[in-house]
């Protein structure tokens, strides 16, 4: 009977720490595409208004392959950029450190694929 609970209890030990793994490595995936898109966005400014910020991040989410969940977010963004612009234009700055690399160019070539308009001064990772 001891022998039965304690393999029952390293059972459940092995799956709770499995889950764990799991549930960590999906949400490390859900960040990398969370930064591919805030790197992609971030290039395709500074913008003019809330509306032109909210397309740059549509496609940058598109092109990332971001889940539909996003675009929910999306379409609050304008009016959160109009009444924030220089908080967005901080932010926007911030995630211009995360537009380099291969995955970056790959997301961003697909942007421009899409029709992003991408600021020339940042156009690839050749100029950061």
């Amino acid at each position: 009977m001891l022998k039965k609970n304690i393999i029952c209890v390293v059972v459940v030990v092995l799956i709770v720490a499995g889950y764990r793994y799991w549930e960590k490595d999906a949400k490390n995936g859900a960040d990398d595409v969370f930064v591919k898109i805030n790197a992609v966005w971030a290039v395709q400014g500074p913008f003019k208004s809330g509306a032109e910020s909210a397309q740059a991040m549509r496609y940058a989410t598109k092109a990332a392959g971001g889940p539909d969940s996003f675009y929910d977010r999306i379409n609050t963004h304008a009016a959160a950029y109009d009444a924030h612009r220089d908080r967005w234009e901080g932010i926007r700055m911030g995630c211009l450190k995360f537009a380099k690399g291969e995955k970056f160019e790959t997301c961003l070539e697909a942007a421009k694929k899409l029709g992003a308009v991408v600021n020339p001064n940042y156009a690839s990772s050749s100029a950061h």
